[in-house]
């Protein structure tokens, strides 16, 4: 655990120290598998999606935590993409960069697994963005 880990864990209401957390890679979310860790490999089950401020956001899932002392199933200690964009209008095609540090100076590195959209998303490469493929759903995009 990071002190910025903590700090995040301590702003969703943790009462947490280094010695109050158990870390695990693998989480069931409503069913579906999510592993930790595996960016980068062939296989990724570790991209996951989530809404906030009305519109979804994708990030990796570096480690899944829990807190000793809380209530909540578990957190994701997580590194964002960027916002995404939709380059044929849609919530079907979805297209993101790397560096989502803008997200994450506004919603930190960690979320609670009860936040993450219980669908599997593929990633596709392509230069410097990748186009982000759900298994079922599609995203929710702020209405202007």
């Amino acid at each position: 655990m990071t002190e910025q880990h903590l700090g995040d864990l301590r702003y969703l209401g943790c009462d947490v120290d280094c010695l109050s957390v158990t870390y695990f890679a693998v989480a069931y979310i409503m069913g579906v598998h999510f592993r930790a860790g595996q960016w980068g490999s062939s296989r990724c089950g570790s991209v996951v999606t989530t809404v906030a401020d009305g519109r979804s956001l994708y990030a990796r899932v570096r480690m899944f935590v829990r807190v000793d002392r809380g209530e909540n199933p578990g957190y994701a200690l997580v590194d964002w993409f960027s916002e995404p964009e939709y380059p044929t209008g849609t919530p079907l095609v979805v297209r993101v960069k790397d560096d989502g540090s803008a997200i994450d100076s506004v919603r930190g590195s960690v979320i609670r697994i009860t936040s993450i959209d219980p669908s599997r998303v593929i990633v596709e490469p392509d230069g410097d963005h990748f186009y982000m493929m759900r298994d079922s759903g599609y995203d929710t995009v702020p209405v202007l």
